[in-house]
């Protein structure tokens, strides 16, 4: 096997294990708080304080990845230390203090984790132009989808102690095969080798000039915010199909239904994009699944039952499969190498960190006022709207690139 195909299928079953892995947490843990009790505003609400954490976390990681610790290195250490709080969290539901001190901890190793490994993976293609994030990234929405089917089994069978063991000793494999995974030289490594640098005292960009470099590329931040509005949106799928599912009848199995299917649509999409992206410009490609944000999360509001909710979701292969893989292209093209892991795990944090913060707020205050998680969903498709205004002023402006 040569070297750019070892790294294509261990870059490639490090992202498919972990997500499996994560899929036991990220897509029942508001069925598990209300199954055990919570109401469904103080589950999403603890959801919404997880986020806080996690949009202050991944820029930070980033820029520890790209100055001092490599992604590697960053990427075993938090994944070992999330394994306990995996195991724990469902033993400890009858404290709500416990509870949100074991989400807090979790979203520190583990839920931040996606933005680092597609920070490692786009550098390793940097290294290897023959490995193809799209492959890696539609192999985990594969892996997702299996496990969201199967932990809904496990869940509806064994429980959600079970399930969470079953997370854990995914992880630990992911663990295992990440060991084997090239690293990524940081830039203070980097300096050292090549000599740029007095060799007893290579430096990093400080955390200043990593700022102003992000703020001076207006393509970055026009991303930012179309997709900060997207997003905004899109958290009410993960954190209000569960409630969503429940209003029209569903249980643990039907949540886990709706998660493998939402992963299955992306396989498609994200093995085709690298191929796309060569014949479209990135801009298009966004533009045209930001259109597809708004026509799904308007259909999920008008879901009159399970059925047709859940064919709705099958749009996620035209929204989120094709942003997703694209905004990593496009990034990857605009922002220099020095701080491109401080900017992907910054556009990280804002689509599935900032924006689910003030998604789960609103939608939670509109859950407690109407009772209806219908206008939640109504909601997100204003919110989609925006950022394709957004998006649309800035072609206009000829802001994209």
């Amino acid at each position: 096997m040569n070297k750019t195909r070892a790294v294509q299928v261990k870059g490639l079953l490090v992202q498919a294990i972990f997500w499996a892995s994560y899929c036991a947490y990220s897509s029942f843990i508001v069925n598990m708080l209300t199954g055990y009790g919570y109401p469904s505003a103080t589950a999403t609400g603890m959801m919404t304080a997880t986020s806080v954490l996690s949009f202050i976390a991944q820029p930070v990681s980033g820029y520890i990845c790209d100055n001092f610790i490599s992604h590697k290195k960053v990427y075993i250490a938090l994944t070992i230390c999330a394994l306990p709080t995996m195991v724990l969290l469902a033993r400890c539901l009858f404290s709500p203090v416990l509870t949100m001190a074991l989400m807090l901890l979790f979203t520190i190793f583990m839920v931040q984790m996606p933005g680092l490994l597609d920070a490692w993976i786009i550098g390793l293609t940097n290294r290897y132009p023959g490995v193809n994030y799209g492959l890696c990234r539609g192999s985990s929405s594969l892996f997702f989808a299996v496990s969201a089917q199967a932990m809904g089994w496990i869940t509806a069978q064994y429980g959600h102690a079970a399930r969470m063991w079953v997370g854990a000793a995914l992880g630990l494999v992911s663990v295992l095969v990440a060991l084997t995974l090239e690293g990524l030289p940081t830039r203070r490594e980097a300096e050292k080798a090549a000599g740029a640098q007095d060799a007893r005292n290579p430096r990093g960009l400080s955390t200043g000039e990593t700022v102003k470099i992000l703020c001076r590329n207006r393509c970055y931040l026009l991303l930012l915010g179309m997709n900060f509005l997207l997003f905004l949106g899109y958290s009410a799928v993960s954190s209000f199909i569960p409630v969503l599912t429940a209003q029209l009848g569903g249980g643990s199995e039907e949540v886990g239904t709706v998660f493998a299917l939402n992963a299955l649509a992306e396989v498609p999409a994200m093995f085709l994009m690298g191929a796309v992206l060569r014949r479209v410009a990135a801009k298009k490609v966004v533009l045209f699944a930001a259109v597809f944000f708004l026509i799904r999360l308007g259909l999920t509001a008008l879901s009159v039952n399970f059925a047709m909710m859940l064919l709705v979701q099958l749009l996620q292969g035209l929204s989120f499969a094709v942003i997703w893989p694209a905004s990593m292209g496009y990034l990857n093209r605009i922002v220099e190498e020095g701080v491109r892991s401080t900017a992907i795990m910054t556009y990280s944090s804002v689509t599935l960190g900032v924006s689910a913060i003030f998604g789960n707020l609103i939608g939670t205050l509109i859950l407690s006022a109407t009772g209806d998680v219908r206008v939640v969903f109504g909601f997100a498709a204003v919110s989609a709207a925006a950022g394709l205004l957004l998006g649309l002023y800035g072609l206009a402006r000829k802001i994209w690139v």
